[in-house]
């Protein structure tokens, strides 16, 4: 029976945008690591400090403005700001270059009528092809590092760019997601033309696991041009860092991180802590399952 999450509802955004849909349908319970999370927990149990950062600075950005959700998975994320900040006024790019992973991530946006677009592409340093190496313990953990996780088996896929795609397109990013298994350093060393030019919002992933040396060299150009390396957690005011000292903050609790391209407001933190409080209300007891070809109620 398909699953539909409960969405957060922030009052400021529906008075300043308008409504927005109050459930997403994510299609299974248990078909992946992310679906079988929400069944168990909801939209709170999955990253809510991540989403209410993402939600946050979606809301600042000025109409028009691109997102790049940059391992996208089944789209999650990108469903979410589609749907809150939907009607055109921020384009979204969801990039998955897992093959059936990428197709349950268009499933999810034609299923909820939304308008983010899908690029079935792994992000690097440079474009071409890669081998993806797929995990052995769950296609969350897929990555183009070999070492990342015990994998099954690999699969080649296209291979673009942070600068590359944001020149095709003409689409130059607000905001940045990066979740990427290890790999962001080549992901941030393909983007640094974009960050010099266009200076984005980046949420980041750094997991203790990653090649920190690569990381410092990828992140050094960043703090260069004035960003803060701050990590997300859910109490404000965060710390910040510079590519030196943000190691000793990695940690498995606190993995998710905001490169700022400006110094953070107690207005920015008060609108993540309304999303954050929004978003915990949505635990499993307000998911909703539905009959299959039913609409989401």
């Amino acid at each position: 029976m398909p699953l539909a999450i409960t969405l957060p509802l922030n009052p400021d955004v529906i008075a300043a945008e308008g409504p927005y849909p109050r459930a997403l349908n994510v299609l299974s319970r248990k078909q992946t690591a992310v679906q079988r999370q929400l069944r168990r927990a909801g939209l709170a149990g999955y990253e809510p400090t991540t989403q209410a950062t993402l939600l946050a600075l979606a809301q600042r950005a000025p109409a028009g403005s691109s997102v790049y959700d940059i391992g996208a998975h089944i789209g999650l994320y990108s469903a979410l700001i589609s749907a809150v900040y939907g009607r055109g006024r921020l384009r979204t790019y969801a990039f998955e270059p897992t093959p059936d992973i990428a197709g349950l991530c268009r499933r999810v946006r034609e299923c909820n009528r939304l308008s983010y677009e899908v690029v079935e592409s792994a992000v690097s340093s440079a474009p071409g092809t890669a081998e993806l190496y797929l995990s052995e313990k769950s296609e969350s953990s897929n990555s183009l590092n070999s070492a990342h996780r015990r994998h099954t088996r690999s699969v080649p896929v296209p291979v673009t760019t942070v600068d590359a795609f944001t020149a095709e397109r003409g689409a130059a990013p607000y905001l940045v997601k990066i979740d990427v298994e290890t790999f962001e350093a080549a992901v941030l060393e393909g983007a640094l033309r974009t960050v010099d030019r266009h200076r984005p919002w980046i949420v980041c992933e750094l997991l203790p696991s990653a090649d920190h040396d690569a990381l410092r060299r990828s992140l050094a150009p960043l703090v260069a041009l004035g960003y803060g390396l701050h990590p997300i957690t859910p109490e404000a005011p965060w710390s910040r860092y510079d590519e030196r000292g943000y190691r000793r903050a990695v940690s498995g609790q606190c993995r998710d991180w905001l490169l700022a391209p400006e110094p953070l407001t107690p207005g920015f933190h008060r609108a993540v802590r309304r999303w954050l409080i929004a978003i915990l209300a949505c635990d499993e007891t307000t998911n909703l399952l539905t009959p299959a070809g039913s609409p989401v109620p």
